[in-house]
Formats: structure tokens, sequence, C-alpha cells
């Protein structure tokens, strides 16, 4: 599995390869051109420029840069300036491969200068080619730099001078660039033409190398982006081509890297069997790859599968064959990144398998790191594999290799990871010195992405040593770190979308729990408080975008909500205990705390209680049992102030596993939160969930579906009361023409929302959110309607966005069993479409008591002076007093999300 510290290179050096491919061959197209004469004495830069090839393919960037120094040097001399032009821009590429930013920067301006100065002929196809690849270095660097939108314009301009000059396999390369870059703004249809072009131009190639190679990379790309199903199709299509046994080998690493993706997708929505399939799909994948051609990639994967699956026997069997592939290699960018990947599987396995502790008997390790670098004891007391002089020496290969190379990046990752060894072994001191010297390594270089990981490391150890003030300080630069970089890992790569909570959540979380730390009986700081809600609303935000797969940059955090009559409820999870910080109304310069012991493993287990029971007719008992635990966790503390604020409104900014519960369902033992007077509404804090409302002209879009149905093998019940629903809610609110069963079509809601001003959807009809986008949709008549066109529908009823969706109702949608992170799903979407609110049930609602509350509802809110939480609190009091429906189960089956007024 590809390493934190090079996701985001993944791409760039694939297309950097790509653009070289054909370079010889341009070289001799323009040189004589542009200077007849100077033929014989052009040879030697162009012979400087081919060696630096030959580096940059074996990852030796340095010595790459030095070559085509001489190069540009040379072709300086002969005037030459398109050569020159081009050699620069592949220095920009190893400058960017090394993380220096800036020095990439200045070879890029120098070679557009170049080009762009007049003495270039850019209409020839040639030299038209050489300026394409130049944008295409230009594009990647904007990128690299946070630049989306403008690597995207760069990339388009690519795209057509690549056309220009007929050269169809470098349109394709600008054309996945762009997808890339659409992707990660949110424009997932576009990026998916896109892709879906570069697919057709593949088909017409014959069934070459160079069509596997392009299905290959393309189901990467598939891969990164989250279309899984689509990169797997691509791999096996590419497997029926006659090939030669390394082309077939790389195909099967990546459908190794494909199946491990889905696997861990279907592992991360509570499909536990079926993930196990893919697991094994995945291994049989790597191990095929293996037998084909002994790929390294493939060996050093299978044994990370073997470890993250707990198979240590495997992955301990399989660890000596890629020792010898990796020693047997030439000093590179891989071999240094090979050790660490290796040596960071076995600190897993030790991490997981046993425990070391700090009298172990040690010995100084043979050599010394580096100068600066203090040689520091490591136990060397058996000579397994996993002993940790073992792992020492594999990774002070990889620093020697790196600093070979003289590659800083590398360097970090390989000091940082030794760093978690000493943290490892309880060697606090010798892990801090070694984590500092891996962020000293990274200060001239952009690597935020590693930098993060070891602002972290160092917090955990400061931590570790009673160091306070450190440990806040050096976790606050972690997250920082991951504020800049936090669109690549969370948005760009699949992988780590479904990784995310081993990956990125936990720092956000033990920076919280270490804010929160006091003294017995001291509360924290005002200061404390601030930052930890600032926190919680990062990873409130952070969260949302792993969920959507592309960035929310735009969005900025609301300042404090100053609502009448409304109080704003922290509860954080932390791991001993529940913490509840409350801002009353008029109080916005001062916030409350309060806190409950309850061990995190206990509040869990009744959480998940109470969410089962729920969804269960006649589980009224168990549900008020576990009512009153959670009521007395969050509420009982602050229910003093509350009372005396005279709130009636509780927006809650939910935590964790809390967001599956419906917190109207709360019981203090004589009531529920609502007989209380108290209306309940979920708000992430961002921008887009700004309250306040204008309701004196909402125009509703109606429909649903009511027939039973049955869709790829799934069968759904009839809806009972639809009519009866739709016409009842057109009392009180003004509507369009409701689409019904057969017309409540894809094509048919597209037109209605295209032609006809809507400032609410109200739909019933099946549906599922899960916290896999891939598993959520709304049904359709014969038709499932997929997260990507619901946002799409919904964007088009807001008119492109330019008057937001006030209002969204699902009417008998409900959120995946057994997965914790559903209701990220309907927050998603109204963040992604810029929807203010929306109401949704959270199971499968019966027919007729579910139309009773919509119609209530609407007829609550048809009242200028009730807000939309009021709404539903009114509704589902009339089913409990006027209708009867005492059982939990029917009428707190109702879940508002985001603007509450």
């Amino acid at each position: 599995m590809v390493s934190k510290g090079v996701v985001r290179w993944i791409l760039i050096g694939f297309l950097s390869v790509l653009m070289t491919v054909a370079m010889p061959a341009a070289l001799h197209s323009w040189s004589g051109i542009t200077n007849p004469s100077a033929t014989v004495a052009a040879e030697p830069p162009q012979t400087f420029l081919r060696e630096g090839l030959v580096y940059y393919e074996a990852e030796q960037f340095q010595a790459a840069i030095e070559q085509w120094q001489q190069a540009i040097q040379g072709f300086a001399t002969q005037g030459d300036r398109p050569a020159q032009a081009l050699t620069l821009g592949y220095l920009s590429l190893a400058y960017q491969q090394l993380g220096d930013l800036t020095q990439a920067a200045q070879s890029l301006e120098q070679s557009l200068a170049l080009l762009e100065s007049g003495d270039v002929t850019l209409e020839a196809p040639a030299q038209a080619a050489i300026y394409a690849k130049v944008l295409n270095a230009q594009g990647k660097l904007h990128w690299l730099q946070g630049e989306v939108e403008a690597a995207l314009a760069v990339w388009q301009t690519a795209e057509q001078t690549y056309r220009a000059a007929e050269d169809t396999a470098g349109a394709a390369i600008a054309q996945i660039n762009q997808a890339q870059a659409l992707q990660h703004l949110g424009l997932q249809s576009q990026a998916q033409t896109l892709l879906q072009q570069v697919y057709q131009h593949l088909l017409l190639l014959p069934d070459t190398e160079l069509k596997v190679a392009g299905l290959r990379h393309l189901s990467s790309v598939l891969r990164q982006t989250g279309d899984l199903e689509m990169a797997q199709s691509l791999l096996q299509e590419s497997l029926s081509l006659d090939v030669q046994p390394a082309s077939q080998s790389l195909v099967l690493l990546e459908l190794g890297n494909t199946e491990w993706a889905i696997a861990k997708r279907l592992i991360a929505i509570g499909q536990e069997s079926e993930a196990q399939e893919r697991l094994q799909a995945a291994q049989q994948a790597y191990q095929r790859a293996i037998a084909l051609d002994a790929v390294l990639p493939a060996q050093l994967n299978l044994i990370r599968l073997f470890v993250e699956t707990g198979n240590e026997s495997a992955a301990i069997a399989a660890v000596p064959d890629a020792q010898r592939a990796i020693d047997a290699m030439r000093i590179s960018r891989m071999t240094a990144y090979a050790n660490i990947h290796l040596a960071a599987s076995l600190l897993q396995l030790r991490e997981s398998g046993q425990t070391v502790t700090s009298d172990t008997p040690f010995h100084h390790l043979s050599w010394s790191l580096a100068s600066s670098v203090p040689s520091i004891p490591l136990a060397l007391t058996n000579e397994s594999i996993l002993a940790p002089g073992a792992i020492a020496e594999r990774l002070a290969m990889a620093y020697q290799q790196a600093q070979t190379l003289q590659d800083k990046r590398a360097e970090a990752y390989a000091l940082g990871q030794l760093g978690y060894l000493y943290e490892q072994t309880q060697q606090w001191t010798a892990a801090q010195s070694l984590t500092q010297q891996a962020l000293l390594a990274l200060e001239t270089i952009e690597a935020p992405e590693l930098q993060y990981l070891w602002e972290w490391q160092l917090g955990r150890l400061k931590q570790q040593q009673a160091d306070q003030p450190g440990a806040v300080q050096a976790y606050e630069a972690a997250v920082n770190s991951l504020q800049k970089v936090r669109d690549d890992l969370l948005s760009v790569n699949a992988d780590i979308q479904f990784s995310f909570r081993d990956r990125v959540e936990p720092v956000y979380r033990q920076y919280i729990e270490l804010l929160l730390a006091a003294a017995p009986a001291t509360p924290p700081s005002s200061q404390r408080l601030e930052q930890a809600i600032q926190t919680v609303d990062r990873l409130q935000l952070a969260e949302l975008e792993n969920y959507l797969g592309c960035t929310l940059s735009q969005v900025k955090l609301v300042d404090r909500v100053e609502a009448p009559d409304t109080a704003i409820l922290y509860p954080i999870v932390l791991s001993d205990r529940v913490v509840i910080i409350t801002q009353l109304p008029g109080t916005s310069a001062v916030l409350s705390y309060h806190e409950t012991q309850v061990p995190q493993a206990t509040l869990a287990a009744t959480l998940t209680s109470l969410q089962t029971n729920l969804a269960i007719p006649g589980r009224t008992p168990e549900v008020i049992e576990a009512a009153q635990k959670v009521y007395n966790w969050l509420l009982r503390p602050v229910e003093a102030e509350l009372a005396q604020a005279s709130v009636q409104t509780l927006v809650f900014v939910l935590d964790g596993t809390l967001r599956n519960i419906p917190l109207s369902v709360l019981h203090d033992g004589n009531q529920y939160l609502i007989e209380k007077g108290y209306a309940v509404a979920i708000a992430p804090r961002l921008q887009l969930f700004t309250p306040g409302m204008t309701r004196s002209n909402l125009r509703a879009m109606i429909g649903g579906v009511g027939i039973p149905q049955e869709l790829q093998g799934i069968r759904f019940s009839p809806i009972a009361k639809l009519q009866e629903e739709l016409a009842g809610i057109s009392q009180y609110v003004d509507s369009g023409p409701p689409l019904i069963d057969e017309s409540f079509t894809l094509a048919n809601i597209r037109q209605q929302l295209q032609t006809g001003e809507f400032s609410a959807i109200h739909w019933k009809t099946h549906g599922v959110f899960s916290s896999d986008p891939e598993g959520t949709y709304v049904l359709a008549f014969g038709e499932r309607i997929s997260v990507q066109d619901l946002n799409d529908l919904i964007l088009l009823g807001s008119r492109s966005g330019i008057q937001p969706l006030e209002l969204l109702v699902l009417s008998a949608c409900e959120t995946a069993q057994g997965d914790e992170r559903a209701v990220l799903g309907l927050a998603g979407l109204a963040a992604r479409t810029g929807t203010r609110s929306v109401l949704s049930t959270l199971w499968v609602a019966q027919d007729t008591p579910n139309t009773e509350f919509m119609i209530r509802f609407y007829e609550a809110l048809s009242q200028p002076e009730t807000s939309l939480a009021e709404s539903v609190r009114q509704a589902q009091l009339a089913l409990i007093n006027e209708y009867g429906y005492t059982t939990p189960h029917i009428w707190s089956n109702y879940l508002l999300i985001g603007n509450w007024l």
C-alpha cells in the first residue's frame, strides 16, 4: 500500500515518466531546425539531457538535476532555446519530486520565458509539443502548491497545445490531470466525462503493451478518485489482453490495490463478510503478480496486507524475499522507500503483537546515522525479524540511501519512522531527538503530509514526558499542517478516505483531549475551550470532506451563533469521560464546561444498544433505560443552566457515534426531551448551516414512489399513503405537480427542476444513506438516483446554486445499519449542495404515522413564527398525544440537520 508520505506524488510520478517517453524523437525533430549548423556541437548537452532522464527514471533526482543543469548551460551556449526550455521543464519536475517548490517555480518561469519570447515557433508541431510538456509541468506545480483551479486552467491549455502538436497521448495525459483537479473541486460529473474520453481513446488502440499501460494507469487514477468498480473492471479487461508477463504483473499489482481499497470501503460501512472476500482477492492478485515477475511493490503490499489482517506468520515468512529484492537493487528513491515501507510493516507487527518495555537490554548501533543524529542504543538481544535492532538497521540503510540521493523527504521519512521505533520501546528522549531531526530535514521543502505525522509524534512524545505546553504546541502544529494538506489526504485518494479514522482523525481527537486535560476540580481555561471547539469544527469539516471526496475549502467556519432562546452544545467523547461545552443565549463571551466520567467503551455500548432498540418496535422499555443513561451523561449536568436561560431550542454539534441517535428521545426519568419543551436540531458548524430562513415563498417540488419494486436483487416494499401525504402537505406549501410512481423518474425530476423555481424538495421514496457514497441512493421508478445524481438535481433545483435550497425532506429513507458514520451522508449532501436544512427518517418508517407527521410538520412550518426545529417537535408531540403513537420507534424517527430557524 502506498505510504502516507508519497500519496500526493503517485500521479505526478506516473505522468512525469509518460511525459518523457517521446522526448528523444522530439529532440531530433527540432534541433536541426533551430540551429542546423550546430548539430555536432549540440551532442554534449543532448547527452547530459539523456543521462538526466536515465537518472530521473531511476528516481535519482539530484543526479538528474546535476545532468540537466549542465545540459541547460550547453543549450544556452548553442542558442538552442527550445532544448533549453524543455530541459528547464524537466528540471522543474525533479525539483518537484524533491519538494523544492521554489526552485521548481524558478525553473518553470525561465522555461516559459524562453518559449514565450517569440524566438520559438509554437505553430510547429515539435515545438508545440515542448510547450505542452512544460505546461503540464506547470500544472503539476500549481497542484502541489494547492492552487487547484490554476492547475486545471493550465492543464486545459496543455491539452489544446498537445492536440495542436498532434500528440494524442499527451492530450490524454492532460485530460487525466484535469479529471484529478475536477474531482478535487467536487465536479465529479465533469471528471468522469473526461476519464470516459480517455477510456474511449484507449479502446481504439491495438492490443499492445501501450494499451495495457494506459488502462492500468487510468485504473490507478479511478481508484484514487474512488471509482473502484470501474477501476476493477478496466484491470480485468487488461488481464484479458495478450501481453508480456512484466506488464501483466503490474496490472495484477494494481488489481490487488483496488481489491484492497474495495475491502476497506466495505469494512468502513460494516460489511465484514464481503470485505473478507475482497481481501482474499487482493492477496491472490499480489501473489500472482509476484509469481509472474517478482514485483517489489507487490511483495511489500502483500506483507502489509498480511499485517493488517492479522496474519503475522505469513507476513514474517514473506519478509526475507522482500529484503533480498530490496538489497539487490541499486540505490534510488524506490529502494529508500521500500526499506521504509518494510520497516513500517514490521513496526506495525511489533505494535499489535507484543509490548516492549524500557527495561530491555541495549547496546549502540555499530554506526551513527549522521553526525547530527546521536547514536542511540537499541535492543539486539535476538536476531529475529522483529528485533528492534534489525528494524533500526533497515531504517538506517534507508536514511543513508536518502542522504546519498540528497532526498530530504526520504531522509525525514526514515528518521521519523526510526523515532517511532524508539517510541515503541519507550525511549522517549531518543525518540524525540530523532523526530525533531525528521522535522528539521523538512524545513527546506514543502511536505506537510509528512510534517503533520512527525509533529503529531512529537506531541505524543512530549506528553509522555509530562511536557504539557510542548505537547499542546506540537499538536497545534500538526493540526495546522493537516489544514494545509487535508485536501490531498482526505479527498484525492480513496484509500485514505476509508483509512481516515486511523490516519487523520486521531490527531484531532488526541489534541482535543490534551486541550481539555486539567488539574482535578479545575476546568480548562476559556482559551482552551475555544481551541477545543475550533478543533471539533475542523474535525467535522475534515470528516465531511472525507465523506464527499472533494474539498470544501471555500466554506468558512461561522462565528459564534447568537440565536434567541437557543443553546449550542458540544458533547465531546474522550477516552474516559464525556465533556459538554455549552454556549448559552446571550453569553457569547462565556462557554460553560461540564464533564461526566464514563468509559468510552461503556458510552459506545449504550449508544449502540439505544440505536438498535429504537429501530425495533416493542423495545420501548429498553429504549428508555438507555435514553436515561445518555440524558444523565449529556444533559443532566447542564439542565439547571438551560432552565435559568429559558432555552427552548437545543442545537447539538455531535461527535462520533452520538450522531446516530435522535436526541429528542433522551429521557430524564419522567419525560422525553421534546416533552420538556426543547426543540432539537443537529448542526455542523459551517457557514452553509448559518441559521436564518426565508419561508414566505417556500415552493416545493414533490413526488415519490409508492408501488413495490425490485432493483439489483433488492426488493423494495410498497409505500402506502403516498398520495395522501403529498396532497396533505400541498395544503400548507406551494408546490408543482407531483411526480408519482411511474412518473417519478430521473429524467422527469430533472425536467421539472429545470423549469420550476423551487426552494424546497419533498420526496417520499425508499433510500439509504451511508458513509460510503457508493452505498447512498434514493429510489426513483425503475432506477436508483446515485448520490452524484442527487447532488446534481439539488443544485439544479437551486438554480445552479445561485439560490440555495432551503429545505430537503426525505420521507421514507434510512441510514445504513451497522454504519457508524451514516449520518454523514445526510450532512454531506447538504454541505455539497448548499442545502440549508435536511429532514430525514433514520430507519424505515411506518406509513400512516409518517404521513401524519409530515402533514403536521408542514402545518406548523406554515406559521411564520414557528422554527423548523419547533415544527419537528410539534409534529412529534402530535404523534404522541393526538394519534397515540407513544412508542419512540415511531415518533423519534426524525433527524433535522442544518439550519433550525
